[in-house]
């Protein structure tokens, strides 16, 4: 995608893509246009200096939101022109946070303005009723604040998945208390025994001797461990995997779920949310 960069050589907008737009540069965008990084508002074609935004893309709100031009710039008597910029802008470093924005504006005077969220237009919103507008970038590529907040898609995990991970652990927890217990008598029967009468079982050591109760009981604990292994359902996990793939097959072979009118049928784009529907009690919807 492109859009209108002030170029200091050529003394005018020029179209350039949204990669190659960096923090300081000058943007000009239109009615309609989807604006490509984080730019503070310094002109809008509003005589209150005003400019609506469609936010849908980030929050889903389609009510269109205010902005406002920084509070000096708002005062100007001629058009907004980059080359007479000279003043110098802090503010936070880059976050995640869509509805905070802080930092202030200092001009050639000395003075300070205070900057805020209704002075940034966001990457990602839209321009609406509003013929022109100009500001500078803030932030640019990936340190905008809509990047920031694509994390990528979240793991969901259903109610079936929660209580049959909290089952294995419940069988590891059993699974080392029997292990313990065996270890522990196991150590407490050997040592009944001094060094020449020992059980028959009792094997010897490289050297001829005996080991102590101690290590004796964590060599046990170790076999034990192997012994009692089975009580961990590590195939659980693979039945569940194939139980929901032939759930998917038969739902999408399912009649009742074909619409003929436009020839389509029920479409499960995740396996692991399927045996929730069944546990569906209430549906909030906005529309």
């Amino acid at each position: 995608m492109e859009c209108l960069v002030y170029s200091r050589t050529e003394k005018k907008y020029i179209s350039r893509y949204w990669k190659e737009v960096k923090v300081g540069d000058f943007v000009q965008l239109r009615c309609n246009e989807i604006i490509p990084a984080d730019i503070l508002l310094l002109s809008s074609s509003d005589p209150d200096g005003l400019c609506h935004i469609e936010t849908a893309n980030l929050d889903g709100e389609t009510n269109l939101k205010q902005r406002q031009v920084v509070r000096r710039f708002l005062e100007l008597d001629s058009e907004f022109d980059p080359l007479k910029f000279t003043s110098v802008i802090e503010c936070e470093k880059p976050n995640n946070d869509l509805s905070r924005f802080r930092g202030y504006i200092i001009h050639k005077s000395g003075k300070k303005d205070g900057l805020f969220k209704e002075n940034l237009l966001l990457r990602g919103c839209t321009i609406r009723n509003t013929e022109e507008v100009a500001g500078i970038v803030i932030y640019a590529g990936h340190e905008t604040k809509a990047l920031l907040n694509n994390n990528g898609p979240r793991y969901k995990r259903s109610k079936l998945e929660r209580q049959m991970n909290a089952d294995v652990l419940w069988c590891v927890l059993i699974l080392l208390i029997m292990c313990l217990f065996s270890a522990i008598g196991h150590g407490l029967w050997v040592w009944q025994y001094d060094e020449k009468k020992k059980p028959i079982f009792d094997v010897p050591g490289p050297d001829g001797k005996y080991l102590s109760p101690a290590l004796a009981s964590v060599y046990l604990f170790l076999t034990m461990i192997i012994v009692f292994q089975v009580l961990i359902p590590i195939s659980l996990y693979v039945s569940i995997e194939i139980v929901k793939i032939c759930q998917v097959y038969f739902i999408h072979q399912d009649k009742d779920l074909y619409d003929e009118e436009t020839d389509s049928q029920l479409q499960c784009r995740a396996l692991n949310i399927t045996e929730d529907l069944g546990q569906v009690q209430f549906i909030f919807s906005d529309k």
